[in-house]
């Protein structure tokens, strides 16, 4: 895979904890955008059903790819703020580990978002 530089990154965090089945799934729709200037952050809020080799392999296979391990369980919103506050993209989304992208959402937000003032903030 290529990835054009020249393009905006975008980070997108996703918490999980114990779903590695779903969070498979919802990887692989980040993973496989038609945008590549991606980071996937996704924070694991100490899963026990094998998350943690998973999130390693796929951290060996994918530069993009980031991952950080709760060292206790503390919930979702500690997980998203944890991943927030480690992205570096310009633009920064959220995904929950059981939902998916369609392989043109980040291409699609990042053109709309391109056309808006710099000024305007969305949360």
């Amino acid at each position: 895979m290529t990835i054009d530089k020249t393009q905006p990154l975008v980070t997108v965090y996703m918490p999980t904890y114990n779903r590695i089945e779903l969070l498979q799934r919802a990887v692989d729709s980040v993973l496989k955008q038609d945008y590549s200037n991606i980071e996937l952050i996704v924070v694991d809020d100490n899963s026990t059903d094998g998350t943690h080799d998973y999130l390693a392999r796929i951290a060996d296979e994918d530069p993009r790819f980031k991952y950080f391990i709760n060292e206790k369980n503390s919930g979702a919103c500690i997980s998203r703020n944890k991943a927030i506050f480690a992205a570096q993209g310009k633009f920064i989304t959220g995904l929950d580990d059981d939902d998916y992208f369609l392989p043109n959402h980040i291409s699609s937000f990042v053109s709309c978002w391109q056309l808006i003032d710099d000024n305007f903030i969305a949360l």
